[in-house]
């Protein structure tokens, strides 16, 4: 059964790697993949064949709902139910949207929408909806080292997103019916966020309660990161498994107290019933994520396992139930839970492998080498591991586990019975966290808490991975302590970087708005920060830092912002506050710490890369677009200039103060490509080979205007925008440049896009 499942999860892992999904008639290959099976040496590969067609056949019929193109942007009625917990801000809710069957065949049948209203009633769980909508197909933006938002679309499979339009068809079909699981969730988030409305630990309680983690804060989250305690809001394994134990003691004791009830069934056997209920009922108000499937599934079999009297070996329970989640969800492989969830229990066994019981500080021990195992995993998908995680779980573990979880499981269970009870245990555990709370937090605030290595190409990362499996193997091992050679990469690798004489340019992709970074040999420039689009997203945090992290860079030396719009100022301040800035120019200067104007005549040398700001002198006056902070970077082989938001006057104005200097081989286009600007004199003197458009997919604005590209096009200009391109690179070397490079592009995986 390992092997088995083992090869039908690297048959689906292989799928999804592929850029494009073949078509349909390789699922003919299922007969020789079943003949294969006949012959014992070949099991593995038809597994892996199987593995493969599965996840095809799963995907092929996924897209054939993907939203057609021409219904892209146009208003649609449609009907369905909201499947999950919506989540409210200040002026919109946000909700996953499962369309009925009679809606158009050609629709997707599962959407994400944005709800944006000042008078509306908030909508639940369950409820069925009609709604006026606009949908497009998912886009997110693309870029090195950051959140593959596209992606969590794909391994979700939400085939559109959209906005709910205001209109007079907008009605509510039916209320949620009342003991749907999605009804009692939405009921205890909703009594919590009442009830506890002033606790700072609201978020942590709805997580450990019903897996809605909306109201948990950043800086919470920076806290459990650092301290390797996020798994316990994550209502996985270790929950879903006290809740049976829970449920196990309560049903024996309660079957127990009749001898009668004996004869009918053993104790033991209808406890294992009974935990496996309460179990059920806990992971149904966790939103039945992956871990808690894989431990309901586990906790299933151990439930046969005992009804029918036979043993049955744990790795065969793990098998089973990762066996059984792919075959129910195959894109289950794209997701980080998955992985960490069945890893974890995966190196409890490995780790228990061979080595006898010691009492004294076995469970720390333990907890020290999963600890120590999952380190891969973890700087693979977050980019940092904890170094205290072992001291933190010791003592958070067996609180949550023991105290907390009970408590809430139970006040969960009142709440339809005795609410006035259940509020009462739910400020109970309100009180017990605010005392525990500070704990993580002087934990997390040690400067050794966590640790960020540079990030790393992902095949070093099955160095690592093999390398601590080689150390977390049992004593006799035969060369066990060679696995020091495979976590080498964590201190030796050091990412490229440009020579002395060349600078690298990266256009990010941040949506409707501008971040460009240019690095030289030594030294690092952003220019522009991208937008904030809520408190808790802007893109200075959630694109520009980690792409300077996944190249390697953990300063910046100088920040641009060229001017005070929102799509190239949001950012900024997060940015700042989240690494280190040793210079910050800016035509609003007053809006930033400790920074400079911008005007021309400034200049400097980077490693032999010339900076030079043309743009705005000291006294010049205008709109704030027209005050843009303008930068041209050149060397030997070419050029680039980054002009903000500027438009046809300060163009013109450009072209009487610089004529033939403003030449460049890169033009990033002014505004976006908006027709106010890129006029066909300024076009005329830049003459660039190549202009970029910092634009978001199926914008407002309809950026960029189809009279700017008829004016680069006239002149033979090549065009890329990072709506269609994601980041767009160029390597300006000393004598030749090499791109531009498409991130999209280069590192595309399968995306509802490539339909």
């Amino acid at each position: 059964m390992v092997k088995t499942s083992m090869s039908f999860m690297a048959g689906c892992v292989l799928f999804f790697q592929l850029s494009h999904i073949p078509h349909d008639n390789w699922l003919w290959a299922t007969i020789p993949a079943l003949l294969l099976l006949l012959h014992q040496h070949t099991r593995i590969i038809a597994f892996i064949l199987l593995g493969c067609l599965w996840a095809l056949l799963q995907t092929s019929l996924f897209l054939k709902h993907s939203l057609p193109s021409e219904l892209e942007g146009k208003d649609i009625v449609i009907s369905g139910v909201i499947i999950d917990l919506p989540q409210h801000s200040t002026n919109k809710v946000r909700f996953k949207f499962k369309l009925d069957p009679h809606n158009n065949h050609s629709l997707p049948k599962t959407i994400r929408l944005n709800w944006y209203y000042s008078k509306q009633d908030p909508v639940q769980a369950g409820e069925r909806w009609q709604l006026t909508v606009r949908l497009k197909r998912p886009n997110g933006m693309s870029n090195p080292g950051s959140f593959d938002y596209e992606g969590w679309l794909f391994q979700q499979q939400i085939a559109a997103t959209g906005y709910v339009k205001q209109s007079q068809y907008n009605q509510r079909l039916s209320s949620p019916p009342p003991y749907a699981i999605n009804s009692l969730r939405q009921s205890i988030v909703s009594r919590l966020e009442s009830h506890l409305s002033e606790s700072s630990q609201l978020g942590l309680i709805q997580g450990l309660t019903t897996g809605f983690r909306d109201n948990i804060s950043t800086a919470q989250w920076q806290v459990l990161r650092s301290t390797g305690t996020s798994h316990l809001l994550a209502i996985s394994g270790l929950h879903i498994g006290l809740a049976a134990a829970i449920g196990f003691f309560l049903f024996k004791t309660l079957w127990s107290m009749r001898a009668k009830n004996l004869l009918l069934l053993p104790a033991v056997e209808f406890a294992v019933i009974g935990g496996f209920l309460v179990a059920l009922f806990y992971a149904g108000l966790a939103g039945f994520s992956i871990p808690t499937q894989r431990a309901l599934l586990m906790l299933a079999t151990v439930m046969i396992a005992v009804l029918i009297r036979r043993p049955i070996a744990p790795s065969v329970i793990l098998a089973s139930s990762l066996l059984i989640i792919l075959l129910v969800d195959p894109f289950a492989v794209l997701s980080a839970g998955f992985w960490l969830s069945f890893s974890a229990v995966g190196l409890i066994l490995f780790v228990s492998l061979n080595r006898l019981p010691s009492p004294r500080w076995q469970w720390l021990k333990i907890h020290g080498l999963i600890a120590l195992g999952l380190s891969p995993l973890l700087l693979l998908f977050f980019q940092q591991t904890s170094i205290i995680s072992p001291l933190a779980n010791l003592v958070a573990i067996p609180f949550i586990s023991l105290i907390i979880v009970p408590i809430l499981l139970l006040a969960s269970f009142m709440l339809s019975i005795f609410e006035p009870l259940a509020l009462i245990l739910f400020s109970c555990a309100d009180s017990l966290l605010g005392y525990f709370w500070p704990f993580l937090q002087t934990l997390s605030s040690l400067e050794f808490a966590s640790w960020s290595p540079k990030a790393l190409p992902f095949y070093y990362y099955i160095s690592i991975s093999l390398g601590c499996l080689m150390l977390l193997a049992p004593r006799g091992f035969p060369a066990k302590w060679l696995g020091i050679i495979g976590l080498s990469p964590l201190l030796l690798f050091s990412p490229n970087k440009p020579d002395t004489g060349e600078f690298w340019f990266t256009l990010l992709d941040v949506g409707q708005g501008l971040s460009a970074v240019i690095q030289t040999n030594s030294h690092t420039l952003v220019f522009d920060a991208g937008p904030k689009f809520s408190d808790s997203f802007n893109t200075g945090t959630a694109i520009v830092q980690p792409f300077l992290h996944h190249q390697g860079l953990s300063y910046i030396d100088t920040l641009i912002i060229s001017h005070a719009d929102n799509d190239h100022f949001g950012g900024a301040l997060a940015l700042i506050n989240a690494m280190p800035v040793n210079n910050i120019l800016s035509s609003v200067p007053e809006l930033l710490p400790d920074a400079l104007p911008c005007y021309s005549g400034q200049s400097w040398q980077w490693d032999q890369v010339s900076f030079e700001i043309l743009h705005p002198q000291l006294d010049d006056a205008g709109s704030k677009n027209d005050l843009s902070c303008v930068i041209k970077v050149s060397n030997q082989s070419g050029s680039v200039l980054l002009t903000g938001d500027i438009e046809r006057s300060t163009e013109m104005l450009l072209i009487q103060r610089y004529a033939d200097k403003l030449k460049s081989t890169l033009l990033v286009a002014p505004h976006h490509g908006s027709n106010t600007s890129s006029s066909s004199l300024f076009i005329n003197s830049v003459s660039p080979e190549w202009v970029l458009f910092p634009i978001g997919y199926k914008n407002r604005y309809h950026f960029p205007n189809p009279k700017v590209l008829s004016r680069y096009q006239q002149q033979n200009i090549t065009r890329f925008s990072t709506a269609e391109s994601g980041a767009i690179g160029l390597h300006f070397g000393i004598e030749s440049i090499l791109g531009p490079i498409a991130w999209r592009q280069k590192h595309q995986k399968m995306k509802l896009r490539s339909n």
